[in-house]
């Protein structure tokens, strides 16, 4: 597999154990194969659970998750990942990991992941099957709103959960940032270093 050909030392689980390392991207989406692309998403949600005592805190976000937690995996090491993430969903909480799910595709995600979400931002959905997928995993969302969001226009979210003190319908305003269109510098979250020795 191509993600063992590396002659460096070190893998990209090490910045796990640096507590100088702020922002830690593994884009899993880059491998050739499903096998490398769940194979890493397994090694990095079990070393996140493995460190779980240390109680640091630690936002996992998992883009596409429908790719790393389905509802249904085709495979072992798929299934294995599903299992991490299912466990962190519903007992991260307490050990200071906090998981944070997006998709397009919310039926594909598994259930066990999708019914210990707390919080929902739920932007524009392409089928009523997917509204009414929200509206009975997660009771806090309105049925009423998340039907709402097959006709959200760009911008516009449901927002509900502990997060708001009650469910409503938001448009976000243009970026205040510049979009930019490349890769972000490595080097922004690395840590700083006050020591002479490197």
């Amino acid at each position: 597999m191509k993600i063992w050909a590396r002659q460096d030392a070190g893998s990209v689980l090490d910045g796990l154990d640096d507590p100088g390392v702020r922002c830690l991207v593994v884009d899993t989406g880059s491998l050739p194969t499903r096998e490398e692309q769940a194979l890493v998403a397994e090694s990095v949600l079990s070393g996140l659970w493995a460190r779980r005592r240390e109680r640091r805190p630690v936002l996992a976000v998992v883009d596409e998750a429908h790719n790393v937690c389905p509802a249904a995996p085709e495979d072992a090491l798929t299934a294995l990942a599903t299992e991490h993430a299912v466990r962190i969903a519903g007992e991260g909480r307490k050990f200071g990991i906090y998981l944070l799910v997006a998709s397009q595709r919310p039926q594909k995600v598994h259930e066990n992941v999708i019914s210990q979400c707390d919080n929902l931002v739920l932007m524009r959905l392409n089928s009523a099957a997917d509204s009414a997928f929200i509206a009975e995993r997660l009771g806090f969302a309105p049925p009423g709103l998340v039907g709402l969001a097959t006709d959200f226009r760009l911008g516009e979210a449901l927002v509900a959960g502990k997060i708001t003190s009650h469910p409503a319908v938001m448009r976000f305003g243009a970026r205040v940032a510049h979009e930019g269109g490349g890769d972000v510098d490595a080097g922004w979250a690395a840590s700083r270093r006050t020591s002479g020795s490197v």
